[in-house]
């Protein structure tokens, strides 16, 4: 978002330039998906054949430290669980703030402003900016919606994802009645993007190995993607976990979600004016 300024004539009213790149909303997401499922299929592939018998020993370190004693799969349970909670809180803080990003524009985009001859845009955009930062996010995602066709739904798995986060930080993923809400489970909602084609009125998906078969002898298919929720539930008293391809299904989710705002943003309608 760049801005300048255009009086080359004394009498015509100056005129801000703004310079949007609705491409950042997508690259601010893609940047902690790419590093959330780095980090994520690393160390699970890793766990997976290491020796958890023993905690491991900390090089360079004078001082041993002495804690529960674990068998081989609570210790990858604790392994796992950490993982997960710092890249979910990777992935929902990037969400929040690529739509924090996508409210500022729409509004910049939707409305008519005026600018103090001597003001900056920084201070132009600050009130734009808190708004943004003060609404909860479903208030935050229906306020975008709004300039949005079609809409995005994604304020409640950004709300499952988020009990799922705290649960894995706070509580070492064992369910508890603050994610049940006394219930006997946790039920929550788990993103994904469906990538799949059209045989007739049926939605094939698209699965690795399988032939695209659109069943009228086309040979082109168009492959379309759409968001998913898939329904889960948990006990209270057992131990919420995700399997390596759920996380990079629901870090995908969250990258479509990033494409999606910058490819809906609305047409810009007005300008912005100095005084």
């Amino acid at each position: 978002m760049r801005g300048r300024s255009n009086n080359n004539m004394a009498a015509e009213i100056p005129r801000l330039h703004l310079e949007l790149n609705p491409n950042r909303l997508s690259e601010i997401v893609g940047s902690a998906v790419f590093a959330s499922t780095e980090v994520v299929n690393l160390h699970f592939r890793a766990l997976a054949t290491e020796n958890l018998d023993e905690s491991l020993e900390s090089s360079g370190v004078v001082f041993k430290f002495k804690g529960p004693d674990l068998d081989q799969d609570q210790r990858r349970a604790m392994h796992e669980s950490w993982i997960l909670g710092k890249a979910f809180q990777e992935l929902l803080r990037a969400v929040r703030h690529t739509l924090e990003e996508a409210y500022v524009m729409a509004v910049l985009l939707t409305q008519e402003h005026k600018i103090r001859s001597d003001g900056t845009l920084a201070n132009f955009l600050k009130p734009f900016q808190r708004k943004a930062t003060d609404l909860s996010f479903p208030d935050l995602l229906a306020t975008v919606n709004k300039l949005l066709d079609p809409k995005l739904e994604f304020s409640d798995s950004y709300k499952s994802l988020q009990v799922a986060r705290n649960c894995l930080e706070h509580r070492a993923g064992i369910v508890s009645d603050a994610e049940s809400k006394g219930g006997p489970a946790f039920t929550f909602d788990v993103p994904r993007v469906k990538i799949f084609y059209l045989r007739g009125q049926d939605e094939i998906e698209v699965t690795a190995g399988e032939r695209v078969d659109a069943g009228d002898g086309r040979p082109e298919v168009e492959v379309l993607m759409k968001f998913e929720v898939r329904k889960r539930s948990v006990p209270v008293g057992e131990r919420l976990k995700f399997s390596l391809i759920e996380f990079n299904e629901i870090a995908f989710a969250c990258n479509f979600l990033g494409q999606q705002l910058a490819s809906r943003l609305p047409k810009p309608k007005l300008s912005v004016s100095g005084t």
